[in-house]
């Protein structure tokens, strides 16, 4: 069952054989195979659980419910870049734009060499991508729902000759409202909400909702449940009923910023020193393209299409179509000239480069804020800004061949581009990431990250600590690099081979 806070009429107490802290791509998958399994599984949200009835096409009102921060958490360094997570029942999956891709087969080589983790085998992960594609209904979007600013822009490529196409979606039967982000009003995206919630709940799973974890609480070298609390849904604050759980097993699901932050804050399973440390994320620009005649966004899907002819340079292009509010916030000019431009939205495209990071530096660290706040340290330096500027070059040129009339980019005195001169200039020019205007990044991982090594990784393969018996770690923390693309499905299967583990752990107990 799902219980939010009026199913709650005082303190909590309860014995599970797996307690799960965070529901989104990592903890909702463990949750449905444990509890299919025959297991007492119960899971402790921090945000709200909303449905399709909820989604009301508002992004503002989706930024407040069902991100932290209101959408606005910021990374500290230069350039401050905008890290969107989600707080809700599904976690970030449930504001994503529901891309699935799996792993690019060169980075799973890197992860056998560089991290020692010879055991996960490509065997194994296509047999674990395969099954979540079919639960997931994954299947590449659909040129009729894709939308006019999506179809122009791969017109554009092909022109260039460059490798595109549409992207795989956990999508199924997807209607185009172009919202993904603010929840899926239909109940298309096959988000972990929809999808591994409800299947564990039918199980018999528990979920507690609007409820923050304190503490994983400790003994004899083993962990044996978590004590927490519940918040108001209007402040955040505590509301004056707690929880505990004794359990078996405990899995930490907070994603790779709360996670290492939760750690870093009790002082646990750092042995390593690599907890919070190697924060890998994917730094985004965008560019912006004003046509003739109208594209008609925001109707179609948010994130449909690609250009991946570099994608083994690290840079590549994703994008579709955005609501009005969130595209003005793209334009790289305020006030008059913003609104002006805005007048125009009907005849403007946004697509999006993304950049996997190689020489830029991250940490997640506990700043000893008020609240419940870490700290997100990052600076994007030497190649990476050279990839994002190759990407914004790259998104303008397509625009071009595609008949733009003018292209908007988030680099300082490259702002408005309106033909081949301007961009020449931009592909000549030596940029900073100081010249960088409204960066945004997604997928943040590697900040608990898995290995063979005890002395530089946090987790084992199996996903279960070095420090620590049966405590797991699984969520994007725990991916040693970036696998070059959106890696919720990646994360999914890591979380479905740790439940295997963690089944056999209690097998053997019982």
């Amino acid at each position: 069952m799902i219980l939010g806070p009026a199913d709650v009429k005082g303190d909590v107490s309860r014995s599970a054989d797996v307690v799960i802290i965070g529901s989104g791509a990592g903890g909702g998958p463990i949750a449905r195979e444990l509890a299919g399994e025959g297991h007492k599984v119960v899971v402790l949200e921090e945000g709200g659980y909303f449905t399709r009835e909820d989604f009301n096409l508002n992004p503002a009102d989706s930024y407040m419910k069902m991100y932290r921060d209101a959408g606005q958490t910021i990374t500290l360094g230069v350039p401050f870049i905008l890290l969107p997570l989600g707080r809700t029942v599904g976690g970030t999956t449930t504001i994503n734009s529901g891309t699935a891709l799996r792993m690019l087969r060169p980075i799973l080589k890197k992860w056998h060499l560089t991290h020692g983790l010879t055991d996960i085998t490509e065997e194994e992960l296509n047999l674990i991508y395969g099954h979540l594609e079919e639960f997931l209904f994954v299947k590449r979007a659909d040129p009729e729902v894709a939308g006019k600013v999506a179809t122009t822009f791969l017109a554009g490529a092909e022109k260039l000759g460059l490798s595109s196409g549409w992207l795989p979606r956990n999508a199924k039967e997807c209607e185009g409202f172009g919202s993904c982000a603010f929840g899926c009003p239909s109940g298309s995206k096959q988000s972990v909400d929809v999808s591994f919630i409800p299947d564990a709940v039918k199980s018999g799973a528990e979920i507690y909702t609007r409820c923050r974890a304190d503490a994983i609480r400790v003994k004899d070298g083993r962990a044996v449940g978590v004590s927490g609390h519940f918040v108001d849904p209007a402040t955040g604050r505590p509301d004056g009923r707690n929880i505990e759980v004794d359990a078996a097993v405990t899995v930490l699901a907070a994603g790779a910023i709360y996670s290492p932050y939760f750690l870093l804050k009790q002082g646990l399973a750092n042995s390593s020193g690599q907890v919070g440390r190697n924060l890998q994320i994917h730094p985004a620009t965008q560019t912006v393209a004003l046509f003739d005649e109208p594209l008609g966004p925001p109707k179609g899907i948010p994130q449909s299409s690609y250009v991946d002819e570099f994608k083994g340079e690290g840079i590549m292009l994703e994008g579709g179509t955005v609501p009005p509010e969130i595209h003005s916030l793209a334009l790289p000019f305020a006030g008059k000239s913003n609104a002006s431009l805005m007048t125009s939205y009907p005849n403007m495209g946004i697509f999006g480069g993304m950049v996997s990071d190689s020489d830029s530096w991250g940490r997640v660290v506990d700043l000893h804020r008020p609240g419940y706040r870490p700290g997100m340290l990052y600076m994007l330096r030497g190649r990476d800004v050279g990839k994002a500027k190759a990407a914004t070059v790259l998104m303008a040129e397509i625009w071009f061949a595609a008949g733009a009339k003018k292209v908007f980019t988030p680099f300082a005195g490259h702002y408005e581009l309106s033909g081949k001169r301007d961009l020449n200039r931009l592909e000549r020019s030596r940029v900073r990431a100081t010249d960088l205007f409204g960066m945004s990044a997604y997928h943040p991982l590697g900040t608990c990250r898995m290995g063979g090594d005890p002395e530089w990784s946090v987790v084992k393969h199996t996903c279960e600590t070095w420090d620590l018996e049966d405590l797991y770690i699984c969520d994007g923390s725990v991916i040693p690099s970036s696998p070059g693309v959106n890696p919720q499905l990646t994360i999914m299967a890591m979380a479905m081979r740790c439940a295997g583990f963690i089944d056999d752990r209690l097998a053997a107990a019982s």
